[in-house]
C-alpha cells in the first residue's frame, strides 16, 4: 500500500549525503571554497554503518511498539483494566500500559532502555502512521534497490535521473506503488540491495 512505500523518495534521496561523487560537488570549505578531501570522504562514509544494526533493530522496536498499540490485543487489555477499575482508572490502578509495553519490548528485542523515561509519548509517528510504521524500515528496502539498480555506478547520471522523475516521482500517491516498482526495476523489488548496503564498510562502488 501506499503507507508502505512513501518514505522511499526521502530514503533514496537521503543516499546522495554518503555519495562521493555528489559530496565532492557539494561540500566545500567555507572559507577558500575548496572540496571536500577525498580521504575525508572516505572516512566519512566507513563511518555509515557504525551502529547501524542497533539503528535497524530499534526501528524494529518502534514499528512491533506501533502494531502493538493499535492492535486489537493491547485494546482490549486496556479497556479490560479501565473497566475493571470502575470508569475511574488512576494511573496506579491501570499502572502504565504503554510505557511497560516500551519496556517490554526493548527487552525482548535486547535494545538498551533507560527505566523512568517516556521517550515515547514524543513520538509523533505513533499518531501519523496508526500502525503502518513499519513502513519507514520497510521504503529504506526499495530506496536500496532503486539506487542499487540506476545510481550506484554512476550517481548523477542524467538519463536514470529522468527515470526515476517519469516511472515514480511525478506520479505521487497516484499510482500504485508496485507498479512503479516494477517499471522503474524492471522486475520485483528484493532485500538483497539493502543487506548489501547494510552490510558494506568501505564506501567502495
Amino acid at each position: 500500500g501506499a503507507m508502505d512505500f512513501v518514505e522511499t523518495p526521502s530514503h533514496l534521496l537521503e543516499q546522495y549525503v554518503w555519495d562521493p561523487s555528489f559530496l565532492s560537488l557539494l561540500a566545500r570549505h567555507y572559507e577558500t571554497g575548496d572540496p571536500i578531501p577525498t580521504d575525508l570522504i572516505a572516512k566519512l562514509v566507513q563511518s555509515r554503518n557504525d551502529l547501524r544494526c542497533v539503528d535497524i533493530q530499534t526501528q524494529i522496536l518502534y514499528a512491533k511498539f506501533d502494531q502493538a498499540l493499535f492492535g486489537q490485543d493491547f485494546q482490549k487489555t486496556y479497556s479490560s483494566s479501565s473497566s475493571s477499575a470502575g470508569g475511574g482508572a488512576t494511573s496506579s490502578s491501570i499502572t502504565n500500559p504503554t510505557t511497560d509495553l516500551f519496556a517490554k519490548l526493548h527487552s525482548n528485542l535486547h535494545v538498551p532502555y533507560a527505566p523512568g523515561t517516556h521517550w515515547h509519548t514524543r513520538f509523533g509517528h505513533l499518531v501519523t502512521y496508526g500502525g503502518g510504521y513499519y513502513g519507514y524500515l520497510y521504503a529504506q528496502v526499495f530506496a536500496a534497490d532503486i539506487w542499487n539498480h540506476h545510481f550506484q555506478a554512476q550517481s548523477l547520471n542524467r538519463t536514470s535521473g529522468v527515470r526515476l522523475w517519469k516511472d515514480m516521482l511525478r506520479h505521487g500517491g497516484a499510482q500504485d506503488p508496485n507498479v512503479m516498482l516494477r517499471t522503474l526495476l524492471n522486475r520485483e523489488p528484493d532485500v538483497e540491495s539493502f543487506y548489501d548496503m547494510m552490510m558494506d564498510t568501505t564506501g567502495e562502488e
